[in-house]
């Protein structure tokens, strides 16, 4: 936590991971002031829960506004209104704080939410005989376990980044069918309705991204009925993968700085 606090960004982390790997990112923002803080999500890291298990992607949404207000709390002198409070929503944590806004979920006092490659539709779409199963096991056995299959090298062009992803104990490779389900439902909600969302945006997506489609992204941004009234931008970094903020250093920069840059400029 930096000595002085001007203004706390909670982190809704994606699926698979966990608050501790946002480690270098909260060090990154110490520098304009920012408290970095977030929870696990339910059946992540570790929270209590049946490993990537969820009945409604709202619940997640209420989670997080649960632990904004316990940190409030704990904290008066950062709560809403004396410091501006944003939220950093990666990947399925994106997903979650887009469906929390269309929801009516997240906080009226948030100052600005930036998403980092959103789940709004997979790279690549599993064969339908996958989907139809799927379907099938989330009304019959809800809380089957489904190997994520997710390939590691997918997350950053950084060796060192994909190993340590790799030997982390805190991840979790499985969802389950109840959780596929919900996460269809979440986003084709999102895809309909974010066009109403007026809080204040910094969405950026990578190009190369191999896990999460930039152009759900991009297609859910251009619904927006007045981006540059509501302060809402968007950014494609050409060739980034899916983790940009844990792309090779060099690379790594320009989506720090761009992030530090957007909240800085809110802060005052």
């Amino acid at each position: 936590m930096p000595d002085e606090v001007r203004c706390v960004v909670v982190v809704s982390h994606g699926q698979g991971e966990h608050i501790g790997r946002y480690a270098p990112l909260a060090a990154d923002l110490e520098s304009i002031g920012a408290w970095v803080l977030g929870p696990d999500h339910r059946g992540e890291g570790e929270s209590g829960g049946k490993r990537g298990h969820v009945k409604s992607f709202d619940v997640y949404g209420h989670d997080l506004v649960h632990v904004m207000n316990a940190y409030a709390e704990e904290r008066p002198d950062c709560k809403p209104g004396a410091v501006p409070w944003f939220v950093f929503g990666h990947s399925m944590g994106g997903l979650i704080t887009l469906n929390a806004m269309v929801a009516g979920i997240l906080p009226d006092w948030t100052r600005g939410v930036v998403l980092s490659a959103p789940l709004l539709r997979l790279a690549m779409e599993p064969p339908a005989f996958k989907v139809m199963l799927g379907k099938v096991a989330a009304f019959i056995a809800p809380g089957l376990s489904l190997p994520t299959e997710l390939d590691a090298n997918h997350i950053s062009r950084d060796p060192d980044q994909v190993a340590r992803y790799l030997a982390d104990e805190r991840r979790t490779t499985v969802v389950s069918a109840r959780w596929f389900q919900r996460m269809n439902q979440a986003r084709l909600r999102v895809m309909a309705e974010v066009k109403d969302v007026t809080t204040p945006l910094y969405w950026y997506v990578g190009t190369g991204d191999q896990i999460c489609a930039h152009e759900a992204s991009q297609e859910a941004f251009a619904t927006l009925a007045a981006p540059e009234d509501n302060d809402q931008t968007m950014q494609a970094f050409e060739g980034y993968y899916h983790e940009l903020h844990n792309e090779p250093p060099e690379l790594r920069k320009p989506v720090i700085d761009s992030i530090r840059e957007w909240l800085a400029a809110r802060i005052d």
